[in-house]
């Protein structure tokens, strides 16, 4: 390796740039906090501010976040897995990425009349922890946008909004690896991933604890190979170590054939999950979305169906060890629904499959089992 090279790569490596990362513009290390500044807020707003259209590098490290980080420029991110941004007061989101674009139009224009069409942008790596005082990332006005390798803990409302709060349009957001979880109380109620738009993919992402996973509120997104599942947070008056022991136990006895009848009741005489109550892991809202090799573990409801969905290659699980005693694989409210090689299991003897009308159901080559009579409801769906 040439000389030139071996500089090139350690400077790379000093500057912390998330991996696969090769070209960025700034670097937030060149922009240190100044005299009289308690968090990171205002050097996140100028290392933002002299790079429009190009890409910042946010290095490994924990960043205090005092107020809304907004990005109005086009600046894409590229973080460092290791870089921890963490909301230390209220506000509405920790950060906001707003493309300042209508596409409602078939094109975005410049001033002198030639077309803009800047697709590709992007925030890629880190860890956005909203501290149950913020949620965590809005993302608005852009199209083919791509959000990748991203970790979303402790959204106040929401993990992940895709939101139309500020007008315009956005559609065609590629969400890859995205990795939304709470690991702190009192934060029921919250959604992990928050999709208002259409026309968007989402694929491998995971929702952890979130009291609702995936809720889409857009019509025509794809959601390929998502896991939504909870039960960490613990019941209310338990504390997380406490939980994680009688969860622990549990297993432990179970593997063993030593899990009575009392270990059962005094088991689920500890509580649900504070995040399962009430909770749904794919909520579809808007029309024609479909989900494909999606697994809804361990909910209230697993598919709440608004408008009509596919749900092909996907299933649906209640984790007994969780005490959740109601359970629901799909609840489908209206539109035409297409359930084709799914597998739904209910393992706590307590579970439904279907709650609805019966109307407009296509159920194809799907299976369930356990759960309150699971599998004679699907004979019923498939015979009807």
């Amino acid at each position: 390796m040439t000389k030139c090279r071996c500089v090139f790569a350690a400077v790379m490596l000093a500057a912390g740039c998330a991996a696969g990362s090769t070209l960025w513009d700034v670097n937030l290390a060149d922009f240190p906090r100044l005299a009289g500044e308690t968090d990171d807020s205002p050097r996140f707003v100028r290392a933002i501010s002299a790079a429009p259209n190009g890409v910042l590098c946010v290095p490994k490290g924990e960043y205090d976040i005092g107020s809304m980080i907004l990005i109005t420029n086009r600046c894409s991110l590229s973080m460092h897995p290791a870089a921890h941004l963490v909301a230390r007061a209220k506000m509405k989101y920790v950060l906001f990425w707003d493309g300042a674009a209508d596409y409602h139009a078939l094109s975005v224009y410049n001033p002198d009349g030639s077309v803009y069409d800047n697709a590709n942008l992007f925030i890629k790596g880190g860890d956005i922890d909203g501290n149950g005082l913020a949620s965590c990332l809005a993302i608005a006005n852009s199209h083919h946008f791509t959000l990748a390798d991203i970790t979303l803990h402790n959204g106040l409302r929401s993990g992940l909004c895709v939101t139309r709060e500020t007008g315009g349009h956005l559609y065609e957001l590629i969400a890859n690896n995205v990795y939304c979880k709470c690991t702190i109380s009192g934060l029921a109620g919250n959604i992990g991933i928050d999709c208002q738009v259409a026309d968007s993919h989402f694929t491998d992402c995971i929702v952890v604890d979130y009291t609702t996973g995936i809720r889409s509120g857009g019509g025509a997104n794809r959601f390929t190979r998502c896991h939504v599942w909870g039960g960490t947070v613990p019941p209310k008056g338990l504390g997380f170590k406490e939980w994680s022991d009688a969860y622990a136990r549990r297993k432990q006895l179970e593997s063993t054939g030593k899990w009575t009848k009392e270990d059962e009741s005094a088991h689920l005489a500890l509580g649900v999950p504070e995040m399962l109550l009430g909770s749904t892991a794919f909520q579809c809202i808007g029309g024609s979305n479909v989900f494909d090799g999606c697994y809804a573990d361990t909910a209230e409801i697993g598919y709440d169906v608004r408008s009509g969905a596919t749900i092909v290659n996907s299933g649906f699980f209640n984790n007994p060890r969780m005490n959740l005693r109601k359970s629901t694989a799909i609840v489908h409210h209206g539109g035409h629904l297409r359930v084709m090689l799914c597998d739904f299991r209910g393992a706590a003897k307590c579970e439904k499959l279907y709650e609805g009308s019966g109307k407009n159901v296509e159920w194809i080559s799907s299976e369930a089992s356990g759960g309150a009579g699971m599998a004679a409801d699907a004979a019923r769906l498939s015979n009807k």
